[in-house]
């Protein structure tokens, strides 16, 4: 259940409505799609209401606009649902990379920013440096004091390509990695 849970739950961020999580599970019957689209936003009913304003605006002017203020033009419901989110994320960490930066450099680290993908930063970890230090920086990148929702940073992390990274949560899950 927890892999459909998070398959559901990532396509919803990114617009998925009824007929993409048909699609996605076509072992399932219609009844079983309907029972996992009404559950979804019954459990979260902000993400309903979100999903109802993206495709409120788009149908109502020709763009939308992240909490930075970019414009996102001619997007339609489903695209905006994703733009605004990840878009804001992505200046979220804009802001936050020099404050990474100086944080490494006066820490005489060796571990190095890699760069921006999207909505994620990429660190080449020096095996010199302390895991602890990537516990720091996901509490520079958490430390908002501006919005009205918290800012939960994710670690992931990989020794071969992006799509084999695995989430950590504490020091002792990085160290064995």
């Amino acid at each position: 259940l927890r892999y459909i849970g998070k398959r559901v739950n990532f396509a919803k961020n990114y617009g998925a409505q009824r007929g993409k999580i048909a699609e996605m599970f076509p072992e399932f019957e219609d009844d079983v799609v309907d029972n996992i689209n009404d559950a979804y936003y019954k459990a979260f009913p902000g993400v309903k209401k979100y999903h109802d304003y993206c495709y409120a605006i788009a149908g109502r002017q020709s763009y939308g606009q992240n909490l930075y203020g970019i414009r996102y033009y001619n997007a339609s419901g489903h695209k905006l649902i994703n733009m605004l989110v990840q878009g804001t994320g992505a200046y979220v960490l804009k802001t936050k990379i020099p404050e990474i930066a100086k944080y490494l450099k006066d820490g005489g680290y060796k571990s190095k920013l890699q760069m921006q993908i999207h909505d994620e930063l990429s660190f080449c970890w020096h095996p010199d440096d302390p895991p602890e230090l990537f516990f720091e920086i996901k509490h520079i990148m958490e430390d908002f004091t501006d919005f009205l929702v918290p800012i939960v940073a994710d670690m992931e992390v990989t020794y071969t390509t992006w799509a084999e990274k695995v989430e950590v949560e504490n020091v002792e899950e990085l160290r064995a990695r």
